[in-house]
């Protein structure tokens, strides 16, 4: 029997993942993406005003991200990240006080509690209160956590006694990188689904991996050649023009024969391709990232990363540590989630005050020369998480025979995240292609 044809349209992380599950499925696959490379929103490019290599994004992973690592793992570039054995994550505010959440060898969801109980930017009140609302978190039935998704995250921790102090001190550094945005606009559901997975359900979990080269080498060329071995072929450069049961055009005119088709596309261009696949624009909308780079003349950090509170610098990443090589000096990462106000600012007047605020968490940096700045701006980097999305969030399936949805942005319980696309790109290949869905 012929293998079947299987059409992917979109190279990012769910269009790679499709491509592979289509292909260990026995199909003849071809994976079809405007841009030169692949890895969609994940991606690594020259700065064009610093001539230096920067990620779009400081896209890390953690410990329960099962489906991403065994996606690396199958192109064998997970031996380019690094993932820690347990949690451990310094915590600074901006007046100097440096504290630590980090996982004890306890069995879940004790792990947490040493380090928690010296957490020093929460009063000794708002520790116990948090404690009290993890617990609610750890014990809540999983029918009561999807019934919280009209609710935002911030209106449930009020009711569990968490005011604004500690959900910006505690919750939100939580939060903020992983439905990127605050706790009073992301859905309750949500958050509670971030907690429990990564935080409270096992000692590892929580664990924080990182790519040590550029992100698109983490896919590109690797998949290519996945796929090519495998009897399948990658068009990069190329459009999509329309897709349905049968067929997928491209912009250029040539007309590929397709069995099965997978749209791993933004809802927009999934709708404008297919709009039979995708009746009704989801109305998802979507929320910012901005991510600025500075480069000093000297070491200023020693850590590999930190949170910040109350400060426009939420997560700061050593990439001279994170990922060697980069040449003398240190290079220094801020990624600023849920960026609404930032998104909007004239990237010398961003940079100029992240390189201030850099000065005030990091002392040494008061002493050295900034020898670069580069400010990236993702303006929609991710679906906006907010309270009611779940419902509007469509699945795998189309009424269209054969033809399969994917993208994070898709319903696969998981927030905006790499392992939330990889998980729908699995899925939906097995849905196009009509094999059962994966327990993933």
């Amino acid at each position: 029997m012929s293998r079947p044809r299987l059409v992917v349209c979109g190279g990012g992380l769910a269009g790679v993942a499709a491509a592979c599950e289509g292909a260990a499925l026995g199909a003849e696959v071809t994976l079809v993406e405007r841009r030169p490379f692949l890895g969609g929103k994940a991606f690594s490019f020259t700065d064009p005003g610093t001539g230096r290599e920067v990620d779009n994004g400081q896209h890390v992973f953690l410990g329960c991200c099962p489906a991403y690592m065994g996606l690396l793992r199958l192109l064998g570039t997970l031996r380019d990240t690094s993932l820690q054995r347990r949690l451990d994550v310094p915590v600074r505010d901006r007046e100097g006080r440096r504290g630590r959440l980090r996982a004890a060898a306890l069995p879940a969801p004790l792990h947490l509690g040493p380090s928690f109980a010296a957490y020093p930017h929460l009063t000794a009140r708002e520790r116990a209160g948090a404690l009290r609302a993890l617990a609610a978190l750890a014990t809540m039935p999983e029918r009561r956590r999807l019934a919280l998704d009209d609710e935002s995250f911030a209106g449930w921790l009020d009711r569990h006694g968490q005011g604004p102090r500690a959900i910006a001190r505690f919750w939100d550094l939580i939060v903020l990188p992983t439905c990127n945005d605050r706790s009073d606009r992301v859905s309750a559901a949500l958050a509670a689904f971030v907690f429990r997975e990564g935080f409270l359900r096992t000692a590892t979990g929580s664990a924080i991996g990182w790519s040590r080269v550029g992100l698109t080498r983490l896919v590109d060329p690797a998949a290519r050649r996945h796929l090519e071995a495998r009897g399948g072929r990658v068009l990069s450069g190329r459009a999509v023009a329309g897709a349905g049961p049968g067929e997928v055009r491209l912009t250029d005119g040539e007309r590929l024969p397709a069995d099965a088709a997978v749209l791993a596309l933004p809802p927009g261009r999934a709708r404008a391709v297919a709009p039979d696949a995708l009746p009704r624009d989801p109305g998802l909308g979507s929320s910012p990232i901005v991510n600025v780079h500075v480069w000093f003349d000297r070491p200023v950090m020693e850590e590999p990363f930190t949170a910040v509170v109350d400060s426009v610098a939420q997560w700061v990443f050593n990439r001279s540590a994170m990922a060697p090589g980069g040449g003398e000096g240190q290079h220094l990462a801020v990624s600023i989630s849920g960026a609404r106000e930032e998104v909007g600012m004239p990237r010398s007047r961003l940079g100029a005050m992240v390189a201030e605020e850099l000065a005030r968490l990091c002392p040494a940096a008061r002493r050295a020369e900034v020898r670069a700045v580069a400010v990236v701006k993702e303006p929609h980097a991710t679906f906006a998480q907010a309270p009611g999305q779940a419902a509007r969030r469509p699945g795998a399936r189309t009424p269209l025979p054969g033809v399969a949805l994917a993208g994070a942005w898709t319903a696969t319980g998981w927030p905006a995240t790499m392992e939330g696309a990889v998980r729908s790109g699995i899925r939906a290949a097995r849905v196009a292609l009509g094999h059962p869905s994966p327990s993933t």
